[in-house]
């Protein structure tokens, strides 16, 4: 009975949405405007900054929208009156990139010449999500996706290589000639050297400057809290500086000492750590980047496999890099490491990892308008 009357309320909202969102269509398109859309957080992101600036010096008028929505009513009806607002710039632009699902991208009826595009907000795809988990626990149930009409409406999708671009099609199912091998404008940035902001670090935490630094960036779980404390509790102190760097859904508390100041981001402290331990985060394809070893701590791999799905066997792909338990990854640290694999692990799923990638969106863009 709920999902048949927010059937009947969406359809309702969509058609009302739809009639002002054609009277705005009535403007002119812009050919040079593009519009930054997403509901990651109420702050412009990496990409979207390093995107924004570049899109500004190739002659584009850029409008960016950024707006998270939270789970209390009061916010939602605001959101509802700001897409009002994107509805108005959608109307027109040429160009929209989202890093998400969006609601006025997927549920409305735009301009033949407005060109959208999916730039996912991870490098990869580990584990299963959006049509790939539908019906499941983890996902979306498939009444409201149909609803709400889910990752509809994609020109294109960007992937950072052609296997990731084949897990991208199933999960926003879209055909695979829809797939675009470009990667996000962050690994640009992880290619640039920082010795300024290297130099501010390890005088903020000089603790940092004759210990190994080790950078653990868990991914969310649902419906469990990520088992930090064995990690916390292993690590040789005295030689080995562990930071953890939580999930923007994990709300767990972390120990002072195992945290950096948010002036420095997660794609800087890739760029300083000696060691990189994840799970099934998307972190582990931009950490790949580096010729340092990188580590995978499974050790609810049956549990999450079970209940998520994945797409990438870490086992097989990173057999050597793998560890259930805390204890036989830290003895890991101490051993040579199998740089081979790691690079097979890069070409496969990083194809783009030394590329300029917002120069070649940028061309892909131009290309198309």
């Amino acid at each position: 009975m709920k999902i048949k009357l927010l059937e009947f309320a969406v359809i309702l909202v969509r058609f009302f949405l739809n009639i002002l969102y054609a009277i705005m269509k009535l403007k002119k398109t812009k050919a040079n405007k593009v519009i930054l859309l997403s509901r990651q957080s109420n702050e412009k992101s990496l990409d979207f900054r390093i995107l924004e600036n570049a899109l500004k010096n190739a002659g584009y008028n850029v409008v960016c929208m950024c707006r998270f929505i939270d789970k209390s009513l009061t916010d939602k009806i605001k959101y509802c009156f700001y897409m009002l607002k994107i509805m108005n710039n959608l109307s027109d632009a040429r160009v929209c990139i989202t890093d998400g699902y969006s609601i006025p991208v997927s549920l409305l009826n735009h301009k033949d010449e407005l060109i959208i595009i999916q730039m996912w907000h991870a490098s990869g795809a580990t584990k299963k999500f959006g049509y790939q988990v539908l019906g499941t626990g983890e996902g979306t149930d498939p009444k409201i996706a149909k609803i709400m009409r889910m990752h509809y409406n994609y020109n294109v999708v960007l992937a950072p290589s052609k296997k990731t671009g084949e897990f991208f099609s199933k999960a926003f199912n879209v055909e695979q000639s829809k797939i675009e091998v470009i990667g996000l404008p962050r690994i640009d940035y992880l290619n640039k050297k920082e010795d300024s902001l290297k130099e501010r670090f390890f005088k903020d935490y000089p603790e940092c400057n004759n210990k190994k630094i080790i950078l653990y960036v868990p991914t969310f779980r649902k419906n469990n809290s990520v088992n930090k404390k064995d990690l916390i509790e292993k690590i040789n102190k005295e030689k080995y500086k562990l930071i953890i760097r939580n999930h923007p859904l994990d709300k767990d508390k972390l120990n002072e000492e195992n945290i950096v100041k948010n002036d420095y981001d997660t794609m800087f402290l890739l760029k300083i750590a000696d060691f990189v331990i994840t799970d099934y985060s998307a972190i582990a394809y931009e950490a790949s980047i580096f010729d340092r070893p990188l580590y995978f701590y499974l050790y609810d791999i049956k549990e999450y496999s079970k209940n998520r799905g994945l797409n990438v066997d870490l086992s097989k792909e990173m057999k050597n890099a793998t560890y259930n338990n805390a204890k036989d990854l830290i003895k890991a640290l101490e051993k040579d490491y199998n740089y081979e694999e790691l690079y097979r692990f890069r070409n496969k799923y990083m194809e783009i990892y030394n590329e300029n990638n917002v120069e070649k969106l940028i061309k892909f863009i131009n290309s198309k308008i």
